[in-house]
């Protein structure tokens, strides 16, 4: 407790020496020459975006000292820039940590700084001094050459009620991905997912799964709005509304929505509730809708359940990977459309009617798994010919 105590005073101590003299700015520098141009998106990550204030008072930062610059950003050629900001804790180095996107030029103009303090006794932050000097800087990220662009698209609706057993999926040709990108095998291959903005995103097998929320953004099924490893992206990831992901084998893509089953109460609520409060739900941007289902027993009894989804019908759901080797990348965009009952009937009856790879090869009746691996089966044995 003793130790505790000392601790805490020292820390006290040490804010209170430092207000004792005034924060001076001094003037700020680029880690980069302005014009600087980088050859992919790893060589920027290696040298990063860095202003630097000088602090020639020698100002005492501590742990619960940040310095917010704010700033416009104006991407390519765009006249409208984005506002955001960029900020250190302990430091007057303020790394610029937008997230990147190779094949793009960006030009960083500052509009204002502040060095604030958190307080402890009102669990506030305190504004200690501001600064208006505008400083900016001009980069571009080279990147891979685009090869080959692939588009793929699926289609379902609540009238698949098991999607793992009724798979909606889209054949890949990777060798065609191989020759395009000059290798012999997938294994030689870098694969990522893209966020909104095309920026690569690692994390989309784990722990993402190729869930997506209402900006399309990589979210978790479970709607986790909270930061950590969620807090990759650069915003909060918010509830899963569709997915769409690669196979193992980077092959195939699967599409699913978000289906939540339970068994129906006729006492519950029949809406859902809005924002709220905790998690932040994204009302009204995501949808949030039950459906109650009579669930055929197959001995002539039905069980309700309630049905909750967020995917709307008659909206188109998207997600794009790259995949990148000497230099050179594919582009895979895949497209999900959400139709209704009455809508995928009618497309399953066109599937049918039609010369079509999706057809019922093992005779049951039903578009199940049994026939994604036959049809994987014939497509690889088309390919080596």
């Amino acid at each position: 407790m003793k130790k505790n105590l000392l601790t805490l005073f020292l820390t006290l101590a040490t804010i209170f020496n430092a207000s004792a003299v005034d924060f001076q700015w001094g003037t700020a520098t680029w880690n980069i020459n302005d014009g600087r141009v980088y050859e992919d998106i790893t060589d920027l990550n290696i040298e990063g975006i860095v202003l630097t204030y000088p602090n020639p008072a020698n100002y005492t930062l501590t742990f619960f000292h940040m310095i917010a610059v704010s700033y416009d950003l104006y991407v390519d050629d765009a006249t409208e820039p984005i506002h955001t900001s960029a900020s250190a804790q302990m430091s007057t180095a303020v790394s610029f940590d937008y997230p990147w996107v190779e094949g793009h030029k960006y030009k960083i103009v500052t509009t204002g700084a502040a060095l604030a303090q958190a307080n402890i006794a009102t669990y506030t932050t305190d504004t200690l001094s501001q600064n208006s000097d505008s400083y900016t800087i001009s980069f571009t990220i080279n990147g891979p050459e685009l090869v080959k662009t692939i588009e793929v698209e699926g289609t379902m609706s609540l009238s698949i009620v098991d999607q793992e057993w009724q798979k909606t999926y889209s054949l890949i040709d990777t060798l065609a991905i191989c020759q395009a990108l000059g290798v012999n095998d997938m294994s030689d291959v870098e694969t990522y997912g893209l966020n909104p903005n095309g920026s690569y995103n690692p994390n989309y097998i784990d722990p993402f799964d190729g869930w997506h929320d209402a900006d399309e953004g990589f979210t978790v099924w479970s709607g986790n709005a909270g930061g950590g490893v969620y807090g990759l992206l650069g915003h909060n990831p918010y509830p899963a509304v569709y997915g769409i992901k690669l196979s193992q084998t980077q092959d195939s893509v699967f599409y699913y929505f978000y289906d939540y089953w339970r068994d129906y109460d006729p006492d519950e609520p029949s809406e859902v509730p809005g924002s709220g409060t905790g998690i932040k739900k994204r009302a009204p941007e995501t949808n949030y809708q039950n459906i109650v289902w009579d669930w055929d027993n197959g001995d002539g009894t039905t069980t309700k359940y309630t049905r909750s989804y967020r995917a709307e019908e008659g909206k188109d759901y998207h997600a794009s990977f790259a995949f990148l080797a000497n230099r050179k990348y594919v582009l895979l965009n895949a497209t999900l459309h959400f139709v209704s009952q009455e809508a995928y009937a009618e497309y399953i009856a066109n599937q049918q009617s039609g010369d079509d790879s999706r057809y019922d090869l093992d005779g049951d009746g039903k578009f199940t798994i049994s026939d994604i691996t036959k049809l994987i089966e014939i497509y690889k044995a088309e390919q080596q010919k």
